[in-house]
């Protein structure tokens, strides 16, 4: 850091030219306290102040952590939310499709339950997702019994007497069933694809609040600062001056 320093000094070449004769000061150290006083009402001090202080560097680490808690806030802790605010924008889109997404497959998948219970006598009460599988696949619970019984899948196999029964009218019933069981995975494997752009969407604006946050700092290092300060000079050239220290950092 350089500095550039510019002295003024304020010389008293006699205390008549200064102050009326009746309020003339008898000593150096006299003369010195009444200009201090006249520089008080200034807020000027013998010790060096800062003009204009600057503002506190913004953690790299901070920034990163707040945009992957929330697309976008970070870059507004580092002062840059003109492009934060669009991770924010497009977070908040993302979870609306991923409600969207999810609604929608609940809805188809709860559509093709109703459909297998009226035209296949099913029950889907405790079961999981294999068992829709298996419907859509035979036509009764005796047809995939046999086929578990040829493949030697002994462990497969479901009680006749269970509520795992069911058969369908049709096989245009069963391919119906079928076709919207598929339509409420392929809906629900969509979600999971917006949660991958949830956190893609917080790792790029990680990334960028990370870079927001040292360029601010780098521009903070960067301004430069004016510093007043005042002092009283004393000397043989000068016993009754005050010097004025005026300096700039850059």
């Amino acid at each position: 850091m350089r500095s550039v320093s510019f002295l003024i000094t304020l010389l008293l070449l006699s205390n008549a030219g200064m102050l009326p004769a009746k309020a003339q000061p008898t000593s150096s150290r006299e003369n010195r306290q009444v200009l201090l006083e006249q520089l008080r009402p200034l807020n000027v001090s013998g010790d060096t102040m800062p003009m204009f202080q600057e503002g506190d560097e913004k953690s790299v680490t901070l920034a990163v952590v707040y945009s992957l808690l929330l697309p976008g806030m970070g870059e507004l802790y580092a002062g840059n939310f003109s492009s934060g605010k669009y991770f924010l924008i497009t977070d908040a889109g993302l979870w609306l499709g991923y409600g969207g997404f999810r609604y929608y497959g609940e809805w188809l998948r709860t559509d093709a339950r109703s459909y297998a219970t009226q035209y296949a006598g099913a029950n889907f009460d405790g079961k999981d997702e294999a068992f829709e599988v298996n419907m859509g696949n035979f036509n009764s619970l005796e047809e995939y019994n046999e086929a578990k019984l040829r493949n030697r899948e002994f462990d497969m196999l479901y009680d006749p007497q269970s509520s795992y029964a069911w058969r369908w009218e049709s096989d245009a019933s069963r391919l119906q069933f079928k076709d919207r069981r598929i339509r409420s995975d392929e809906v629900f494997q969509s979600s999971r694809f917006v949660i991958g752009a949830l956190v893609l969407n917080r790792i790029i604006s990680a990334f960028s609040a990370g870079r927001a946050a040292s360029a601010y700092n780098q521009d903070l290092k960067g301004e430069s600062a004016w510093r007043l300060g005042a002092d009283v000079a004393g000397g043989i050239l000068n016993p009754h001056g005050l010097e004025l220290k005026v300096s700039r950092i850059f």
